[in-house]
């Protein structure tokens, strides 16, 4: 990736996440019934970096924050402390915040769409079945003895480990953006 691409690209999960459920909200004035929800859009967002790091196999992340393995998969506890005065409802935005979204860098914006375009219409428990799929980054630290399920709070995913593994499992993502 060239410095003048780098340097566009947003780090900031959060300002991130204002773009992609602004995409729900969009679609939602459009007459879809699709939502999202914290527990969605950990689910979708933990894709979002995925994705990022298998297309740039330089890049050792996207977001500059961890992921960590909850009991409902891969949890980035910087969006869940913002979105969690939410609970289990729909997610909305303020102008200001749907505002920063939609002025991401392109570049950020075309991961997100991609990822939305796949796994939006997937429901939130959808996505934590494909997160706690065999061999995942989830699956490898629940199955360690190493974390008690009741420490899987504490426990880092490695995001070289989400990068192999999601390389892996969604192959189809890249062979299809290649031949474009």
């Amino acid at each position: 990736m060239s410095d003048r691409i780098r340097k566009e690209v947003n780090r900031n999960i959060i300002e991130n996440s204002y773009y992609l459920i602004n995409l729900f909200d969009n679609d939602k004035k459009k007459g879809s019934n699709k939502s999202i929800t914290n527990l969605k859009l950990q689910k979708l967002m933990y894709f979002v970096e995925a994705y990022y790091m298998v297309k740039n196999k330089n890049e050792n992340e996207l977001f500059n924050s961890q992921w960590s393995a909850w009991d409902y998969g891969p949890v980035n506890k910087d969006l869940y402390n913002h979105y969690k005065k939410f609970g289990s409802m729909e997610i909305t935005l303020s102008t200001e915040a749907i505002y920063i979204g939609e002025n991401l860098p392109e570049i950020n914006k075309d991961y997100i769409d991609r990822i939305y375009n796949l796994f939006g219409s997937f429901t939130a428990f959808d996505l934590v079945t494909l997160t706690h799929l065999t061999g995942s980054p989830w699956d490898k630290i629940y199955k360690s003895n190493k974390y008690p399920f009741d420490k899987l709070n504490e426990s880092i995913i490695q995001k070289n480990d989400t990068r192999d593994w999601f390389s892996m499992q969604f192959d189809f993502l890249f062979k299809d953006s290649e031949e474009k």
